[in-house]
């Protein structure tokens, strides 16, 4: 899924979480187990007998598949580590499953499916494998603090992506997916063909390595109508936010990227209406093709149709550029290194961490930094990503903690 033509255009936790726990030990273990479990017993049909609200407890080991359809509870029922991240699982929900939270496990991957399947939180667990999403609609699916480090992909085709909504629908999703981290391997980060929220997420480090059919797309928008993708850091990436097969009315704002390599950091094919505002895109020069780093960039394949309707405003890019038609609906008010429009800041910004920071919050302006003060929406805001300490995603803190006095 690639450009037709010419080059690939396409932890804190610390004394500071430590103080938490001894003065809010409720915080991370707030729940009593109503059942505990151990490895070799039938996880679904403990979960599909439990009372409404009950919490079933895993003792360290592996679970195998647990599979769950039908299976509704409200107020919901929570499946646990007793330890740790210390129980591993895949997990497939599916059929009208309604109200199930895991909390605090380690995942093998596994399925969410299905138009009445909804209200399902994934949070504060470790992924080890893929996941895929299939016909959800509306559906309340959150993926919370979690990990997703390390995962290969099989191909193209065969699992490309960590997390995966592979299928197509003008209904968003309902999924979130938010201040986690995906950290190594070859597999996307997010693919998605329908409506989604990415926010607040670290995407780092993903890379083809020896895998050569590999996508290693932080973010792969195909349609993904309506999707927002707010406040992710994205660090030393092949790719990441692209849509080289078109995409619809998306958000793109508030993300700071560095890829590190490749020069486009936001990649729009056939574009229809999104907004692409207040982004960061970190300037280096030599980059991958020879040109430098920190572009923003649509264009179309040439059995596309050429992007219109895209609004471009408040960002810090290198270079912003349209090609073969595709154009903007506006473009102002960014701040560019080179080829400023008219209504546009030309120059480089200076960060409070620097020329290239390391972290998020490094991306902030120096109060002298040009377009400081000088952002169109809202008026007197920053160029360039908003930066607050609480949008940088930090690992999930440790569960299940309990206090010897």
């Amino acid at each position: 899924m690639r450009w037709l033509n010419g080059p690939r255009l396409l932890y804190w936790f610390g004394l500071t979480g430590l103080a938490l726990v001894l003065l809010f030990p409720s915080a991370v273990n707030a729940q009593t187990c109503t059942t505990t479990l151990s490895p070799g017993a039938n996880v679904a049909s403990s979960v599909s007998g439990a009372a409404a609200g009950a919490t079933v407890c895993l003792n360290s080991g592996s679970y195998g598949t647990v599979t769950l359809n039908g299976v509704s509870k409200n107020p919901r029922v929570t499946i646990r580590s007793v330890s740790g991240q210390a129980a591993t699982l895949a997990f497939n929900a599916g059929s009208g499953t309604n109200g199930i939270t895991l909390d605090s496990l380690t995942i093998a991957g596994g399925s969410i499916s299905g138009s009445t399947t909804r209200n399902i939180t994934i949070q504060n667990s470790a992924f080890t494998g893929s996941m895929t999403f299939t016909n959800l609609a509306n559906s309340n699916v959150l993926l919370d603090h979690n990990t997703h480090n390390n995962i290969q992909a099989g191909g193209q085709f065969t699992t490309p992506a960590r997390l995966h909504l592979d299928y197509s629908s003008s209904t968003h999703s309902g999924v979130t997916i938010q201040n986690s981290v995906m950290d190594g391997g070859s597999a996307d980060g997010v693919q998605t063909g329908v409506g989604v929220n990415i926010l607040n997420n670290i995407f780092r480090n993903i890379r083809e390595g020896s895998c050569a059919d590999c996508h290693t797309d932080s973010i792969q928008l195909l349609g993904a109508a309506g999707s927002v993708i707010r406040g992710n850091f994205i660090q030393n990436v092949s790719t990441a936010i692209v849509a080289f097969d078109g995409v619809e009315s998306a958000t793109i704002e508030d993300n700071v990227i560095d890829t590190g390599g490749r020069p486009w950091g936001i990649e729009l094919g056939s574009d229809k209406n999104s907004v692409v505002r207040h982004n960061t895109l970190l300037y280096r020069a030599n980059c991958d093709f020879g040109q430098p780093c920190g572009q923003i960039y649509t264009d179309h394949k040439s059995t596309d149709p050429a992007g219109t309707g895209t609004i471009c405003v408040d960002n810090i890019a290198s270079i912003i550029y349209s090609a073969n038609g595709s154009v903007f609906a506006e473009r102002h008010d960014n701040l560019v290194r080179s080829g400023a429009s008219t209504g546009e800041l030309s120059g480089s910004p200076t960060f409070v961490g620097g020329a290239t920071p390391t972290s998020r919050d490094g991306f902030a302006l120096t109060a002298t930094s040009l377009g400081k003060g000088r952002g169109y929406s809202p008026s007197g805001s920053d160029i360039g990503a908003t930066i607050t300490p609480s949008q940088t995603a930090k690992p999930a803190p440790p569960t299940n903690v309990r206090v010897v006095r």
